[in-house]
């Protein structure tokens, strides 16, 4: 790992508070120094969320508190002030799966008695991404499309990082039924048998699985959240509905953060101009249309009025999460977007803090911290998470998918400079 030191990003140019008033549905933003490494981080936040958040995932609360170093039971008077926050980044830990999920799980961990730092299936849809993009790199095939992507869908478990593991062929097969489904239709077959309409995914339920795929895509248009958006907002055939606009303006988001320096000062002044990217990137007109309103915006203002009301008590946000997702399933596309934007403000905008945070709810633990990590670790660079877990999460994608997460990090930074002299998705 090479450190990278965030004095070298440079401060000239447009300030983070003008920033905010830009229109970034159309402006690019300056590539800095330092954007590599910003994307190692985006890469290892990512992962490490992901390998924090899966051997508590959807884990019975009292299960869950009989671990060693549990999760925080908030109790509704305690606030969240600097000393809590300091605890609550101490509660930080790679857990391994013995205790609580020994068993290999086709949505979760791939092994008997996962060891820390272990990926779950946030990450996997990732690898296929990233198997699509290099296949289009090393046959200079460029622009990917749609039907690309779901190629990589139907190719990529019959690679080294599926069929070289005993067992893994049939927990890939088990984990992409539905996925595959509906690729085989992008791709064109229609024998119903074995492909069906990508609108009937999981019943048509807005999920956050484009939240587990496309995040790395921020790493091809940094600067350019409107570009951004639309990369994902046109590959993303595994979300439904509004979920397909949620997800693209998250990797605008991404592309902005991938380009923000932050301000220890004053943390909320990045955020801001985060948000505003995530918030404004509407190329196709979502906030515009007749007697609707857009589900990014409403759910941007959901998360942030709970952590208001809830006023640094994160029993009190949890109690609101409950209240709000009683009735919803938890890896709809509305809850981890919620959850991590609501713990952010809620933590004063502390990166680890509100990682933790992420996972104290419960539930989809995985999909609200990889989430987070993705965006937390594209701020602050790779040096804000502690080396012991960036070595482990790369060992043991190595050790268990033939993965070499350093390598796919510079796969990103070479396409990122590509994009700028040709088209990458179609």
């Amino acid at each position: 790992m090479h450190p990278c030191n965030r004095r070298q990003f440079i401060r000239a140019g447009t300030t983070l508070a003008a920033l905010v008033a830009l229109d970034l549905k159309s402006a690019d933003l300056a590539i800095r120094p330092g954007i590599d490494a910003k994307i190692r981080g985006l890469m290892l936040g990512t992962a490490l969320g992901d390998a924090f958040g899966g051997p508590v995932e959807f884990q019975p609360r009292d299960d869950v508190q009989r671990l060693s170093n549990p999760p925080k039971l908030w109790r509704d008077d305690e606030i969240l002030d600097p000393a809590a926050r300091d605890a609550t980044i101490a509660r930080l830990l790679l857990r391994a799966y013995r205790d609580l999920r020994p068993e290999p799980e086709s949505y979760g961990q791939w092994n008997h008695h996962s060891e820390a730092g272990t990926i779950t299936d946030d990450t996997r849809h990732k690898l296929i991404l990233l198997h699509a993009l290099r296949r289009a790199e090393t046959s200079g095939r460029w622009p990917i499309s749609e039907k690309d992507f779901a190629q990589a869908y139907l190719d990529w478990p019959k690679t080294p990082a599926v069929t070289a593991s005993a067992g893994y062929v049939a927990l890939a097969a088990d984990w992409l039924e539905e996925y595959e489904y509906a690729a085989r239709w992008i791709v064109g077959e229609r024998h119903l048998v074995t492909a069906r309409p990508p609108e009937r995914l999981w019943g048509g339920i807005p999920t956050c699985a484009g939240q587990m795929a496309m995040l790395p895509l921020a790493a091809l248009f940094a600067g350019k959240p409107e570009s951004a958006y639309r990369a994902a907002y046109s590959l993303a055939f595994i979300d439904n509905s509004w979920a397909r606009d949620m997800i693209a303006s998250l990797v605008a988001g991404l592309a902005v953060t991938l380009v923000t320096e932050p301000d220890p000062k004053s943390p909320r002044r990045a955020w801001n101009s985060i948000l505003h990217a995530v918030r404004t990137t509407d190329p196709f007109g979502y906030g515009s249309i007749r007697w609707t309103s857009r589900s990014v915006t409403r759910w941007l203002g959901v998360a942030e009025t709970m952590a208001r009301d809830a006023n640094h008590r994160p029993a009190r946000l949890f109690a609101a999460l409950e209240k709000e997702f009683e009735f919803t399933t938890k890896w709809e596309a509305q809850v981890p977007f919620v959850v991590v934007f609501a713990c952010l403000e809620l933590a004063d905008y502390d990166p680890l803090a509100a990682l933790q945070l992420s996972m104290e709810w419960g539930h989809d633990t995985d999909s609200y911290a990889q989430l987070l990590g993705a965006f937390i670790g594209a701020l602050h660079g790779p040096e804000l998470f502690k080396a012991s877990w960036r070595e482990r999460v790369t060992a043991r994608l190595k050790a268990d998918h033939q993965v070499d997460l350093e390598d796919d990090c510079r796969l990103l930074s070479r396409l990122q400079r590509l994009s700028l002299k040709q088209q990458l998705i179609q």
